[in-house]
């Protein structure tokens, strides 16, 4: 075996347990023991926060048969680790791959259902080759969707209706598993219910408070309260008070129940690649579970409406998304054995959305400013995970998730939002 390296990029994982598992998997997969491995970064800086991805090439040299890997590691940064909840969310993760999602597998296949096929099944993930959750080595090794001719959709651009369209349907298939597990099996699904919701497990942290009411600030200093006093007084209302608190009554899953089911829990631009065929996507992955939990399946909607799309698609198409989730929901719950009348009527949709849909609003005051943000001007994490670490004053690192050129569109953006929060009764 030869191990390269490209320009500006490491030669080798940063530890050696990560290179042995490379190792281990190339062999496999490749049938040989003479190849060779060129690394490079695996993402751009702003595409991720919670871990540090790797991508590995992999090459047989007698064949020329390819392999291409992706290696999720965590920080190795002991403050970045800490800041950003390293352990519990590779925990959460690797879960899903190695428990979750089996589970689903397995109920697809006595179904009948073709797993290879994503128009009949939910099968919209990464292939994970292995995990390990050794402490300070944690790791989920994947096959590279990029190799697959799957993107990340530049999250400063707009995306068109179809993609919304293709991650609603995707959303629906995903969560009628969850009331088809429910319904015919709840045993195998009960054990998943008491998932510790991660956004939450720093809630009494001094600085995480420091860092929300600044964000909320922000958001306030582009409502005119003059221009919309209705909106700009609904929204100062439903912001009173800790967010974390706000956003842990919304993630609460027994207060969703009958309708609780697993959610992705992350559902933002960047945890989406897509496969386009002439400008239009026609297939979709979903990536990062590390915050998958069990709520209203209503969060991972709003998550993703409220932080990727505008306020004009909005207002010409969110009525007609949420048939489109409800519609791919109830066929799929009946091709696998269920009555979506009886579990999941639209109805009742309804009311989740009435209860629960302000997590929007959550979700747009604490991603919207990374969204806004030009890749090139994001704050080095390590830096600023230090700084939370001692304690330090954030108020120059959330100024730091602010452009000159991009501030207009974050204005843009945070208004429609609570707008639209205002005109569909959810705040």
């Amino acid at each position: 075996m030869c191990l390269e390296g490209k320009e500006d990029a490491p030669v080798s994982l940063p530890k050696e347990s990560y290179q042995q598992i490379l190792e281990e998997i190339v062999r496999t997969e490749l049938d040989t023991d003479d190849y060779t491995i060129e690394l490079s970064a695996g993402s751009n800086k702003g595409d991720n926060y919670m871990g540090v991805v790797f991508r590995a090439q992999a090459e047989c040299r007698r064949t020329g048969k390819k392999l291409s890997v992706i290696a999720k590691l965590p920080p190795q940064s002991e403050a970045r680790r800490n800041q950003f909840f390293t352990r519990p969310s590779f925990e959460r993760e690797i879960s899903f791959y190695t428990e979750i999602y089996p589970m689903m597998a397995d109920f697809q296949r006595e179904k009948g259902i073709n797993l290879e096929d994503g128009t009949e099944a939910f099968n919209q993930i990464p292939h994970c080759y292995r995990t390990s959750l050794v402490d300070l080595e944690e790791v989920i090794m994947m096959g590279d969707l990029k190799a697959a001719g799957f993107d990340m959709f530049d999250r400063h651009q707009e995306q068109k209706y179809e993609h919304f369209e293709l991650v609603m349907r995707t959303l629906g298939r995903f969560h009628a598993l969850s009331f088809a597990l429910k319904d015919q099996h709840p045993e195998r699904i009960e054990k998943f219910k008491g998932m510790v919701e991660l956004f939450t497990t720093r809630e009494d942290d001094g600085q995480m408070d420091q860092w929300f009411s600044m964000l909320t600030t922000r958001m306030m200093d582009a409502l005119d309260r003059e221009k919309d006093p209705e909106v700009y007084e609904k929204v100062q209302k439903a912001i009173e008070g800790k967010f974390m608190d706000k956003v842990k009554e919304q993630t609460k899953g027994e207060l969703a129940e009958p309708y609780a089911v697993i959610c992705h829990g992350d559902c933002w631009n960047n945890n989406m690649l897509f496969k386009h065929e002439n400008g239009i996507p026609v297939d979709i992955r979903l990536l990062d579970w590390q915050i998958a939990r069990y709520a209203s399946p209503v969060l991972d909607l709003m998550y993703f409406l409220f932080t990727a799309s505008t306020k004009r698609l909005r207002d010409q198409h969110y009525e007609t998304l949420l048939n489109v989730y409800h519609q791919s929901l109830s066929d799929f719950l009946r091709r696998l054995g269920s009555d979506p009348e009886k579990l999941f009527p639209r109805t009742a949709l309804d009311e989740q959305l009435r209860q629960f849909g302000r997590f929007g609003l959550l979700m747009a005051v604490m991603l919207l400013p990374i969204i806004t943000t030009k890749s090139e001007d994001v704050p080095d994490l390590e830096e600023m995970a230090e700084k939370m670490e001692s304690g330090a004053d954030l108020s120059a690192e959330v100024d730091n998730f602010r452009s000159e050129s991009t501030e207009d569109i974050y204005k843009e953006k945070i208004v429609g939002c609570c707008q639209d929060m205002v005109r569909l009764g959810y705040i």
